[in-house]
């Protein structure tokens, strides 16, 4: 199960996030105003899991759509001086947004392409509080923001 970190992205930049919902995104540029600075590198629409191809199978455009279609995708992947975050961000999540970040680090896991530690973090515009106890007993970290 292989993991595609992709094209690596300046802090400073504000386009949208490839994949990210247009509701989710000024929640993400809130939450960077204020915790940007911890971060040495970032990446967005990290995939994870999928079928594995080698790199000479995904010349062929078929096998290379199928595994973009079938990878999950890490909303952004933080890089920090001694630990990475896995981040999920939504406007309003639910307890989906739990059981996607339990499965993105597992999966990464099966792949990792950065060797330090990760952390799961929840960015989030409101929460209530179940997911936040439910997060919390998990150890997940949230930033309402």
């Amino acid at each position: 199960m292989p993991t595609t970190l992709g094209r690596k992205f300046s802090l400073v930049w504000r386009g949208d996030p490839p994949h990210m919902l247009n509701t989710d995104i000024p929640v993400w540029y809130r939450f960077l105003e204020v915790y940007g600075h911890l971060f040495r590198s970032i990446w967005y629409d990290v995939c994870v899991g999928g079928p594995f191809y080698t790199q000479e199978e995904l010349k062929d455009p078929l096998k290379k759509m199928w595994y973009q279609n079938l990878a999950k995708r890490i909303d952004a992947l933080c890089e920090l001086e001694n630990e990475i975050w896995i981040i999920e961000v939504s406007s309003d999540p639910g307890l989906r947004s739990i059981g996607q970040l339990l499965s993105y680090q597992i999966l990464l896991n099966r792949d990792p392409k950065i060797l330090k530690p990760e952390k799961l973090v929840l960015v989030a515009g409101t929460i209530e509080s179940d997911l936040l106890d439910v997060a919390g007993t998990l150890s997940i970290r949230c930033y309402i923001i």
